[in-house]
């Protein structure tokens, strides 16, 4: 399109009655106050705050925090306080849900459809007992390292000093950030087990004697 075109084009769209009176192609002149840009470039003012603050030293304490911080959530990421189990109390979860959408295999074909239940135990069950214990606890985690050295088990710290006792024991351990694993076996106190039941998981908080 020409520029005289395109130009009556945008005319037209802001104001019908003007472009109609203009002859193509002519200079319709100026149809508003035309203002300099006063907006700073923001590369710009980034990196005159940066220099600012390098020139303060602000820039060196910030980067500093940032790491005293990454290097405490590695260590002790923010976990929950769960009491400790005053009694044994054993309880069942059915894995089972119903997908809200067709699942397919590689080859496109629909493996399960939408509204379908499924219990993945079916296909594929729990290598390893979980144990949940709070790492701050010195009886749990002596607990865990026993039923530990006892057969296959995956260590899941809810609360506590993971990277410390990642270095005592020489194994990987794990944190249930966010308390989502807890919340989904309804654990309520600890030290907790699961494993697997049938096609069914059993939960099992244990009170360990003379404690809690």
């Amino acid at each position: 399109m020409a520029k005289s075109a395109l130009l009556g084009a945008l005319c037209a769209f802001f104001s019908p009655g003007a472009i109609a009176a203009a002859p193509s192609g002519q200079d319709l002149g100026v149809l508003g106050p035309v203002y300099p840009i006063k907006e700073r470039d923001m590369l710009q003012t980034i990196r005159q705050r940066l220099e600012t603050l390098e020139r303060s030293g602000e820039l060196d304490r910030l980067e500093q925090d940032a790491r005293r911080r990454a290097r405490e959530y590695a260590e002790r990421p923010p976990g929950l306080s769960l009491p400790a189990a005053s009694a044994t109390r054993v309880h069942h979860i059915d894995p089972t849900v119903t997908v809200p959408y067709d699942i397919t295999d590689h080859e496109g074909r629909v493996i399960h459809p939408a509204g379908t239940s499924v219990n993945p135990l079916k296909y594929k069950g729990l290598s390893r007992r979980l144990l949940f214990i709070d790492g701050d606890r010195p009886d749990q985690v002596a607990w865990a390292r026993q039923r530990y050295a006892e057969g296959p088990a995956k260590v899941i710290l809810v609360k506590g000093p993971i990277k410390r006792l990642m270095q005592e024991w020489g194994v990987p351990l794990f944190f249930d950030q966010y308390g989502r694993l807890v919340d989904y076996f309804e654990i309520r106190s600890l030290p907790a087990s699961v494993v697997q039941e049938g096609e069914r998981l059993r939960v099992e908080e244990i009170h360990l004697e003379g404690k809690g």
